[in-house]
């Protein structure tokens, strides 16, 4: 191996070494004291990700399973900086992503399966010359998941949306609308096929 080619091995080993210390830092969870509130018994089982934890309430007994992202992000200059509050004893399936610039509520006692996005914005696309990742997000709109509900794997729940306490959100269901309290829906759009009293 000539002088050359060993720098540029080290070099590559280097950028590896460098890029893993990188991706390990944003998927280990901060420490408890970084957030506005980090409840008793509170688990966040890494790879996660989350951004701004002194904008998000995590309840007790929570836990967040791997690959989850809690994204909150100050994207819109207002009075008031954005809100993540998870409830008590709330269980949050593998790779569930939420985005937050506004306010997302989850309840007390809500567990969803895998794959969940919840989100109260949206990237803007009123130029289709300019990359998506370049153009503005929405004005958010809270989200509001209610006590005792459960959201299916591969489901979504749509800005400005509040689904009622005990609802069930089935599998892959995209949720455009609210959700009566004790409700069943299914489909996209999600339409309600049973609703208990």
């Amino acid at each position: 191996m000539t002088r050359t080619s060993l720098r540029a091995d080290l070099a590559a080993r280097r950028t590896r070494v460098r890029v893993a210390l990188d991706v390990t830092r944003h998927l280990t969870p901060p420490p408890p004291s970084s957030f506005r509130r980090f409840g008793r018994g509170a688990l966040l089982l890494p790879p996660v990700r989350v951004n701004s934890p002194q904008c998000i309430e995590i309840g007790d007994g929570v836990v967040v399973l791997e690959h989850g992202w809690l994204s909150v992000r100050a994207d819109h200059a207002g009075d008031r900086p954005p809100r993540l509050a998870i409830g008590d004893r709330v269980r949050l399936g593998r790779c569930v992503s939420i985005a937050c610039i506004g306010e997302v509520v989850i309840e007390d006692d809500v567990m969803t399966s895998d794959n969940v996005f919840i989100a109260d914005c949206f990237h803007e696309y009123a130029d289709p010359h300019t990359p998506v990742l370049r153009q503005p997000m929405s004005e958010p709109a809270p989200v509001h998941i209610e006590r005792g509900a459960y959201l299916g794997a591969g489901s979504i729940v749509l800005p400005g949306v509040t689904v009622g306490s005990n609802a069930y959100v089935g599998e892959g269901s995209v949720v455009t609308k609210d959700v009566a309290p004790g409700a069943v829906v299914l489909g996209n759009p999600a339409r309600t096929v049973e609703r208990y009293p």
